[in-house]
């Protein structure tokens, strides 16, 4: 898949879950919506040519999803393949919140910015 925007990326494949109700870059004061997705981006140059120029990026993604009760898992399933389709690998961890369940999904990858492909940290 060719990713030009990580960022708008990551809001498309969230909005594309219809179960998700809510989608943030920020926590809300009151978790009254459920399920909600709250992500976050970080980047950093991964490799830079003679010039400086950053031809490859490596991007984390952090998605917390918080559903008041059942189970995360599909909405989980859903997400790991989606951005597993991508070339992203991921981690995935959970906790309870006063009565909340939170996952905690993180994606990486690096991004090349000449061909907009994706590929694992130290995989071509």
């Amino acid at each position: 898949m060719v990713i030009i925007n990580v960022k708008s990326v990551v809001y498309q494949a969230l909005t594309a879950i219809p179960e998700i109700k809510q989608v943030s870059t920020t926590y809300p004061d009151n978790l009254t919506v459920f399920p909600i997705a709250v992500y976050n981006t970080a980047h950093k140059a991964y490799f830079r040519d003679a010039n400086q120029q950053e031809l490859q990026t490596e991007w984390t993604i952090t998605i917390d999803l918080f559903l008041k009760e059942g189970s995360t898992t599909a909405i989980t399933n859903k997400l790991m393949s989606s951005f597993g389709d991508m070339g992203f690998s991921s981690d995935v961890g959970d906790s309870n919140l006063a009565g909340v369940n939170r996952t905690v999904l993180r994606f990486t990858g690096v991004v090349d910015n000449t061909s907009h492909r994706v590929f694992e940290s130290g995989r071509l």
